[in-house]
């Protein structure tokens, strides 16, 4: 897992109204916004949507944050990024869902 200071806390990305970059794909919505500490934080939201059992939502975050964690993405810069998982999310493995992630971290502020 993240540690913890490595996490959004997702009401603090509603409180604030900066301006945000967004990547929309079939599995995932990224939202990038530049904060003022020396590293990222990763917030995710995954709705019931997505699944009905709290147990598959669990097992895609765990996926994403370990995926974080490995990559050491939050150490190579300063912003806010906001991981919105879609529906179609769940059809996904862990692989696959590395993968689609790969992808959609490449953009930069």
């Amino acid at each position: 897992m993240l540690a913890k200071k490595f996490r959004l806390p997702i009401y603090k990305w509603q409180q604030e109204k900066k301006t945000t970059i967004a990547r929309r794909s079939s599995f995932f919505i990224v939202k990038f916004r530049t904060n003022n500490l020396e590293f990222s934080r990763f917030g995710i939201i995954i709705s019931a949507k997505v699944s009905k059992k709290a147990v598959a939502r669990n097992k895609i975050k765990r996926t994403i944050f370990n995926f974080i964690r490995l990559k050491k993405l939050h150490l190579n810069s300063s912003r806010d990024i906001l991981i919105i998982v879609l529906p179609l999310a769940n059809q996904l493995t862990k692989k696959e869902i590395q993968e689609q992630l790969k992808q959609q971290l490449t953009v930069e502020i």
